[in-house]
């Protein structure tokens, strides 16, 4: 790791660690705390900086397989427009042989059956928007840091924001790094309902999580979780310090009340959420490890 590399990511890390720090220390105050961070200008655009610096003179060094990017792409071509069992044609024809029902809306069943030539995707927390190199999606990028002008500034917790992003409106959401970045089980939770909220029927959700997110059995939690809200899993990669994970959404609608919601969000857990302020100090230098090696590859 040179030491140009190492000191772009203390400063991401950083920024995790504060941000994490803050709630830990004021739980009951973690929106507005959230909020103090969004409208933190100058902190977000160093780091947007900081990122877009490692993405592009650092991490695409030892991207020797199939970047997070190229995942994200060809599991979108393959659920649009491939043949085999991932595909959103083989996965309908599969559920019909099983009786299986899902709801879906007039519109999205004469797209489907036209075939979705272009996918439109949101990403969210784009940085630079590293999608707009694909001519065969319509990409929306987002983040609260962008680190490119043609990345919009939006906090994704606070959409729909019409018209740019409106209901009902996306074949393909990516999170990519996200989810664990904001600082409790609850945003992340709020995040993937809304998520739901702008997907059009059967659109897919892409997952990118390192393991430090979720070592142990999370993974199984986070899918039950998802699952829960209206999603079905399509498929989930292991990759080097990886996991990537594709949902399709199965529900038009998700009803819960405050329990409902409070039981699904703690299976959204992260070990950053258990850790105390002392532990998460102690964690740096294993977390630096997810730092050396990104972006990853599939194995």
């Amino acid at each position: 790791m040179s030491s140009e590399q190492l000191t772009l990511a203390d400063s991401i890390r950083k920024v995790h660690q504060d941000l994490r720090r803050d709630v830990h220390q004021t739980p009951e105050a973690a929106e507005s705390i959230w909020n103090a961070h969004v409208a933190n200008f100058d902190k977000l655009n160093e780091y947007a900086q900081s990122m877009r610096q490692l993405a592009e003179h650092h991490w695409a060094d030892k991207a020797h397989g199939q970047t997070r990017l190229t995942w994200c792409y060809q599991t979108i071509k393959d659920y649009f427009h491939g043949k085999d069992i991932s595909g959103l044609q083989r996965r309908r024809a599969r559920d019909q042989r099983k009786q299986i029902t899902h709801e879906i809306c007039s519109n999205c069943q004469i797209r489907i059956e036209h075939g979705i030539q272009k996918p439109r995707v949101l990403d969210v927390g784009s940085c630079y928007n590293a999608f707009s190199q694909y001519e065969d999606l319509e990409t929306v990028a987002i983040d609260i840091a962008p680190a490119d002008k043609s990345v919009h500034r939006i906090d994704f917790l606070r959409t729909p924001q019409p018209p740019l992003i409106c209901t009902h409106s996306f074949d393909t959401i990516v999170f990519s790094l996200v989810l664990d970045y904001l600082p409790t089980c609850g945003q992340r939770l709020s995040a993937c309902l809304i998520a739901h909220q702008l997907l059009t029927c059967f659109g897919l959700l892409l997952i990118v999580e390192p393991d430090s997110s979720l070592r142990g059995n999370r993974q199984a939690a986070w899918r039950q979780a998802l699952e829960s809200i209206g999603f079905g899993l399509v498929s989930c990669v292991k990759a080097t310090n990886l996991h990537c994970m594709a949902f399709r959404k199965l529900s038009l609608s998700n009803e819960m009340n405050v329990n409902d919601c409070t039981r699904i969000a703690q299976l959204l857990n992260i070990p950053q959420d258990d850790e105390s302020l002392e532990t998460d100090r102690q964690s740096v230098d294993i977390d630096q490890k997810l730092f050396d090696e990104l972006p990853f590859f599939v194995d």
